[in-house]
């Protein structure tokens, strides 16, 4: 499954990057082609991204770091991602998704056992940014740029070379010291606050007070909104409010809803400060966004 993507992921994720019979799906992302970044996220899969082109920040976890032409970034399943384009310039990357029975997560054999069993349950960290100056960068770009054209052929056939070229680069991981043990007891940032993504996700539409949202992560609200800036970095409200915009651009492409419906039913409560707020994540009124 080859396709083009605009940023228009759901927090936790609707669309379906595997199946029984494909379990997995490429992407070309470009950002910002018609929404300024790919906000925080996450799925049950793996995901390999490869900057093709630009610059940008990604967000993993709680690792926050620049991104530049032909780094590599590696994602375990239910991480918390997010990426954004460097302010003037676009970000352009292949993002490979594919389902852990990709690498033997069915099979209980050892090495299964052993060895991608403690990355699905967060026991086991990859390593998660590839540079070019990072030792190990000539061979993980290589087994990259090779999984990426098994993927785009789209067929049976290379879907076993696939398969055996996923085993190769996790087997590098473990051979050279890019997995991590996470000690027993250790909550991340990221960790903390997802249900608070998971309550916005779900109920951006309604109203939302930061003491909902605290409550929601068992925390009181100033720690709430100082580790939420840690870990996603914007405030809680910010964030909601590109969930909102980014729920009005898919209703505004995909609906023939009024604007003023759309407004309220992404959770706007008057039309100007949905205008105004559109305006500035966008660079568009809603009007001129629906005519692209």
């Amino acid at each position: 499954m080859n396709e083009k993507i605009t940023a228009s992921i759901d927090n936790k994720e609707q669309r379906q990057h595997s199946s029984s019979l494909i379990p997995y799906s490429i992407y070309e992302c470009n950002i910002p082609d018609s929404f300024p970044s790919v906000p925080m996220h996450w799925h049950n899969e793996f995901e390999i991204d490869y900057v093709t082109r630009g610059k940008g920040n990604f967000i993993c976890g709680d690792d926050h770091f620049s991104v530049h032409t032909g780094d590599i970034i590696m994602m375990t399943p239910n991480m918390l991602h997010a990426a954004y384009p460097s302010s003037g310039t676009s970000l352009y990357y292949i993002a490979f998704v594919f389902h852990a029975n990709m690498l033997g997560f069915a099979s209980n054999d050892r090495s299964s056992n052993d060895c991608i069993r403690p990355l699905i349950n967060g026991q086991l960290h990859v390593n998660t940014r590839y540079h070019t100056g990072h030792p190990d960068y000539l061979i993980i770009r290589s087994i990259t740029e090779k999984i990426i054209s098994c993927a785009q052929k789209n067929n049976s056939y290379d879907d076993l070379l696939l398969k055996s070229l996923l085993l190769q680069l996790y087997w590098y991981f473990e051979k050279n010291d890019n997995l991590s043990s996470i000690p027993k007891g250790d909550v991340s940032y990221s960790a903390l606050i997802r249900p608070a993504l998971e309550h916005m996700t779900f109920r951006y539409m309604d109203s939302i007070t930061i003491e909902e949202l605290a409550a929601e992560c068992a925390i009181s609200s100033s720690h709430f909104m100082n580790i939420f800036k840690k870990a996603v970095g914007c405030s809680a409200i910010e964030f909601l409010t590109h969930l909102r915009i980014k729920a009005a651009c898919t209703a505004l492409t995909e609906t023939t809803d009024d604007i003023s419906a759309i407004c309220y039913n992404c959770g706007f409560n008057n039309l100007s400060n949905f205008n105004k707020h559109f305006k500035e994540i966008t660079g568009s009124s809603p009007r001129e966004y629906r005519k692209r």
